[in-house]
């Protein structure tokens, strides 16, 4: 029989789910990354600090979608569609 005095701890785990709002702040090396990701694809320094941190990951969302070879145009496209640069400097 099973002595009484010593009976098995039982940890249990609940996940946490942490909910972040539409248009809160976005994680740091999100942001991080995909400047890293626009500047690779040709994204020029003085534009890209003009571009909106949510556009920033936006674009290189797309543009990690995008296929290797159409990346640097793709970004073109997107800096032109957001107004960032016009179609003298892109």
């Amino acid at each position: 029989m099973e002595n009484p005095s010593k009976s098995a701890n039982i940890i249990r785990f609940q996940p946490t789910v942490h909910l972040t709002m539409q248009g809160g702040s976005v994680n740091d090396s999100v942001a991080v990354d995909a400047k890293r990701i626009l500047l690779r694809y040709g994204a020029p320094i003085a534009i890209l600090d003009k571009v909106s941190e949510e556009d920033r990951i936006r674009f290189a969302r797309e543009v990690a979608r995008t296929t290797l070879p159409d990346r640097e145009p793709r970004l073109r496209e997107l800096l032109k569609e957001g107004g960032y640069v016009t179609e003298d400097e892109g």
